[in-house]
């Protein structure tokens, strides 16, 4: 009898090896035709048995034969849990988990795998539990519930930390750095990745490194850095190739197609996407795959202007994500769709696809699509002003909270542009970051900024350029206006951004041209620099002028002097050059991107305008001037303590632009609302901020104590009865707190 057992598990062990190797060769319709030719002989249980069950099982899967696949998997599951395997049981719950997933059962999906994972723990496989987890990570990703894939993926990281698993943690970390990147935190996302990076390349896994650079690169897409986007992509495309990888050599194709697009090269990226194209429907006809590449090319031909071509690609794209239910892609297609309707004049319908859009892509969770979406809307003529602003606000904050500084500056635009086509205002419409050419006052508390005020006429008897740093919506631009009414009032004042325009454009506009100097100028032109004259000329974002133009600038400001394009004339030049950025000049400078001859003469006179939150006592002086200007606040009147304080407390990551839209954002809602005081209106609009998780209970606790006390100063205008009172504590606990945490009264007093 055991011979005769020992032969029948021989044979079923002979079985399930002949099984395996057909798999291992992809022949999944020559397993499944084995599997039914033998299904006979394994009517008994037993452990060869179930796992023989358990890889047909798999080939069915393979062959989208779900609901046979899931019925061979419970016929595994019974041998596996009668003979008592509990490995090979848990590995048959991952099995039915993703066939039950594949069929968009998720919550039945969700049990197995968990099952899976508790099986895995009670026989202490580090290993399997780890996996189990990870899986369950990207069910919850595919059903684009990023918290919980976070959380789950997190518990798996600690697992494979113990198990000095650095492949898993590489993987892992790879798979972390993706959900923070659709969750729109870009700071986390790039730090993991970069870890998995190193880690991927100090293996030599060539695949997970090269994945990891085109994830790095798709940030930096999303954040408008696109030198870097293109660097990133071309260092993992050699990698791509060398692992002979088709699935992700589509995926860089289609990184690269969208890249190219974004950065106004059609041509280039028809042709990559294009490539793509063939490539997916050579590995995986009609697979999302292919739909990634045919939705980039909806959005080119969109570019272009071509609304029927953009209309079947979209349709295409829109027919396989809808089989997947894939929210982030159906509702960018729904965005598309509006676009396309409104370019056909197809009005009532475009407007039904953008709320549908916005709606899908809200259900999503993914950010920066959803603010997409919202942009398009608000740039949309087919909706009311209040309802273009509404949209515009709401994609302003979201890209706020990604810190995706150049959509931010790009809606902020929008917002400018939307507001001086409505009648919403009854006074006249600032300019951007609300600074109005007559209202040329520059409101401040910083005593920096007001030293430097005070030499700004001095300077105007230099030729001296003048270069202004900081972040995005700090101001530049207003400094630069107050520059000029202090130094040469009577001159014109001229500004560029030099990051709007291509190359061949901006050289034309700065230095003018004649006509015939190249096809399409039909006339003369006078550039900024002539038109400048006698007058101030601002370049902003000088920090993505192309390296030719900078050389041609740098000749500018030396000999001050001009030659038009197609001219052999010399315009002599007298105007004061104020330069500003966002980036850090000097690093450039290093990395060869920014001339150092160039530097070093526009940083002879050198100022960094600090950020809106490293001067918190501005915040309430411009927001009162803004209030007034909105017709919020009436000239006189005082604003509530508790309103300031709120406006105290957020960190303005878009400085004193956002503040600006706040508070034109707040007018709308005012407009809106038929109840509600501007106390409760403005507590919609802001949200709790987050606190370090690296620092100790002690530090959050003195770090909270000490803002709640700073922010009560400045909202009760440096009053310590005041302060007290808001805080509902004694006088002298305020003035014990002052002293102890070295909080100078003098800066938090403004009258």
């Amino acid at each position: 009898m055991k011979i005769e057992n020992q032969n029948r598990e021989d044979f079923l062990g002979s079985m399930h090896h002949f099984l395996d190797a057909l798999m291992g060769k992809r022949d999944f319709i020559g397993a499944v035709k084995y599997y039914e030719s033998h299904r006979s002989e394994l009517q008994q249980s037993g452990v060869a048995a179930g796992a023989i069950h358990h890889t047909a099982s798999k080939a069915y899967a393979s062959l989208t034969q779900l609901q046979q696949a899931l019925k061979t998997a419970r016929i595994a599951q019974n041998s596996a849990t009668i003979e008592g395997n509990n490995n090979l049981l848990a590995d048959i719950f991952l099995t039915i988990g993703s066939i039950l997933r594949d069929l968009s059962e998720f919550k039945e999906a969700e049990k197995a795998y968990r099952d899976a994972e508790s099986i895995f723990r009670r026989n202490d496989s580090l290993e399997g539990q780890s996996r189990a987890l990870n899986i369950l990570a990207g069910l919850f990703f595919k059903q684009t519930d990023y918290n919980n894939a976070l959380s789950i993926l997190i518990d798996a990281l600690e697992i494979a930390k113990k198990l000095d698993d650095k492949k898993k943690l590489a993987f892992m970390m790879g798979n972390i750095g993706r959900i923070y990147t659709f969750t729109g935190n870009f700071s986390e996302a790039k730090k993991h990745l970069l870890t998995s990076i190193e880690l991927s390349e100090s293996l030599g896994n060539c695949l997970e490194t090269a994945r990891g650079l085109l994830s790095v690169g798709y940030i930096y897409m999303q954040e408008a850095d696109y030198k870097n986007a293109e660097q990133s992509f071309e260092k993992a495309y050699p990698l791509i190739i060398s692992t002979q990888s088709k699935r992700d050599e589509v995926y860089y194709l289609t990184y690269v197609g969208e890249l190219k697009y974004k950065m106004m090269q059609f041509e280039q990226s028809r042709e990559n996407l294009a490539k793509a194209l063939v490539l997916a429907e050579s590995i995986a006809p009609n697979s999302t795959l292919c739909g990634h590449p045919l939705r980039h090319l909806a959005e080119l031909a969109l570019l272009e202007s071509n609304a029927n071509m953009s209309r079947r690609f979209a349709s295409r794209a829109w027919v396989i994500f809808e089989k997947t239910s894939d929210k982030v892609e159906l509702g960018a297609l729904l965005r598309i769709k509006a676009q396309i309707a409104q370019l056909k004049d197809e009005k009532a319908e475009s407007k039904v696809l953008f709320v549908q859009s916005i709606e899908m892509l809200s259900e999503s969770g993914v950010r920066f699509e959803k603010a997409e979406a919202l942009r398009a809307a608000g740039k949309s003529k087919l909706f009311t002003s209040r309802q273009r602003l509404t949209y515009l606000f709401r994609a302003e904050e979201l890209y706020s909270s990604s810190h995706l500084t150049e959509r931010l500056n790009q809606v902020e635009k929008l917002i400018g542009s939307v507001e001086q086509t409505t009648k919403l205002n009854k006074e006249p419409i600032p300019t951007q970051a609300g600074i109005c050419p007559e209202h040329l006052e520059y409101l401040t508390a910083d005593k920096g900024i007001n030293q430097f005020k005070c030499q700004l006429p001095l300077l105007g008897h230099t030729n001296l350029p003048v270069l202004l740093s900081g972040e995005t919506g700090v101001g530049k631009d207003h400094l630069a206006r107050y520059f000029h009414n202090a130094v040469r009032p009577t001159g014109p004042y001229v500004a560029i951004n030099c990051a709007s325009l291509p190359e061949t454009l901006l050289e034309s506009e700065l230095f003018g041209f004649v006509k015939g100097a190249f096809t399409g100028a039909d006339r003369n032109k006078e550039g900024l620099f002539v038109t400048a004259n006698t007058g101030v000329l601002f370049l902003d974002e000088i920090g993505d002028m192309p390296i030719s133009l900078q050389t041609k600038l740098l000749s500018v400001l030396e000999n001050r002097k001009v030659v038009p394009l197609g001219s052999t004339k010399t315009v002599e030049l007298d105007f004061k050059l104020i330069a500003a950025t966002n980036k850090n000049l000097e690093e450039m400078v290093e990395q060869g991107t920014f001339r150092r001859d160039l530097y070093y003469r526009l940083s002879g006179i050198n100022f960094t305008i600090p950020p809106l939150r490293n001067r918190k006592a501005d915040i309430p002086i411009l927001l009162e001037k803004f209030m007034i200007q909105s017709g919020l606040l009436k000239k006189g009147d005082k604003l509530e303590v508790e309103f300031i304080r709120q406006f105290i407390a957020y960190d303005w990551p878009g400085n004193t632009r956002e503040l600006y839209n706040k508070v034109k954002r707040l007018e709308v809602m005012t407009m809106m609302v038929t109840e509600g005081d501007l106390v409760e209106l403005s507590r919609t609009m802001f949200k709790s901020e987050n606190v370090s998780e690296e620092k100790s209970l002690f530090d959050k606790v003195e770090e909270f104590e000490r803002k709640i006390i700073v922010e009560a100063l400045l909202a009760a205008n440096g009053n310590k009865s005041e302060v007290a009172r808001m805080l509902g504590i004694h006088e002298a606990t305020v003035r014990t707190k002052l002293k102890l945490y070295q909080i100078s009264l003098d800066s938090y007093q403004m009258n």
